[in-house]
């Protein structure tokens, strides 16, 4: 008997199953990213307007934060909520392009996960004074999430030059 038609059918059969099985973790993926995009969106809405909705966040969610004199290098939610109500009182905040959310990797596997990062020119500005007039300063933000199976951010990461904002607009 002639089994390379049966052999050829079940490499075909395992191939097409694979596939599908490969093609349904990339919809569920695709699916989770669009999610967290919403998320992220969101938050970016609720920073610049100065009413964020901290729900979206999870309970061990942290920030990792630059370590400046001796600062923390981890916010945990209530630093981050004291730390925006501070930031809020002395700046006004808009980005000036909307961010485009780009999909984002483990960094062990390499694998895409269903984290969300962008890059966005964001104006920072400081209120005229009787003193002082007007300042405004642009910082290109770049920021990672990554958020949990139920789409609340865990982990928040930003780079921008805010030093150099933070001289300017303060001197």
């Amino acid at each position: 008997m002639n089994y390379k038609p049966l052999l050829w059918l079940g490499i075909v059969v395992t191939g097409l199953h694979l596939s599908s099985c490969v093609s349904n973790e990339s919809a569920e993926l695709d699916e989770r990213f669009a999610r967290n995009c919403e998320v992220i969106r969101a938050n970016n809405a609720g920073f610049i307007s100065e009413n964020q909705d901290y729900s979206m966040y999870a309970d061990d969610f942290f920030m990792v934060n630059t370590n400046l004199n001796g600062s923390p290098d981890t916010l945990r939610l209530e630093d981050l909520m004291a730390e925006d109500a501070y930031l809020w009182s002395k700046y006004d905040f808009q980005f000036l392009l909307d961010p485009v959310l780009l999909p984002g990797v483990d960094s062990e596997t390499q694998e895409p996960n269903a984290s969300v990062r962008y890059y966005a020119p964001m104006k920072i500005s400081k209120a005229a004074t009787d003193s002082s007039e007007e300042r405004t300063v642009v910082v290109r933000m770049y920021q990672t999430f990554d958020l949990n199976e139920e789409g609340k951010i865990t982990i928040q990461m930003y780079y921008g030059d805010f030093t150099a904002a933070g001289i300017y607009l303060n001197s």
